[in-house]
């Protein structure tokens, strides 16, 4: 990492995140002595997954699924929406995600290098 940090490439840091429609309540009110009964439907959620990149204070290539991200949706939005963003040669830091790896030949086809972020450790 040092040697990119020498050699002035920008750091840019990649992440998605997904927000639910409909949250659910684990308790409600209900008349005392009667239990509070619901209903959901555990297979109807809707969600909405942003992915974006930050350079300093700058937030880019922003992009929103009404679907789960995957391999294929991330690789796609690193390769039509990302490498497209970036003016010069990038350091990206991102995650450990799985399919966030998928990607790491892409970005070096453009000149671009990935700094993983370590494993998630309760203890840091």
């Amino acid at each position: 990492m040092s040697d990119y940090i020498i050699q002035g490439y920008p750091i840019v840091y990649m992440d998605e995140s997904g927000f639910e429609h409909e949250t659910i309540r684990p308790y409600g009110y209900a008349p005392i002595g009667k239990p509070c009964i619901d209903r959901y439907n555990w297979q109807g959620k809707k969600r909405t997954n942003v992915i974006g990149a930050l350079y300093e204070r700058v937030l880019f290539a922003l992009d929103y699924f009404e679907k789960n991200i995957n391999g294929d949706v991330f690789y796609n939005w690193c390769k039509y929406t990302l490498i497209p963003s970036l003016k010069t040669k990038c350091v990206i830091v991102m995650d450990n995600a799985s399919f966030h790896k998928r990607v790491q030949k892409l970005l070096n086809r453009h000149g671009h290098r990935l700094l993983f972020l370590p494993p998630y450790s309760p203890d840091l």
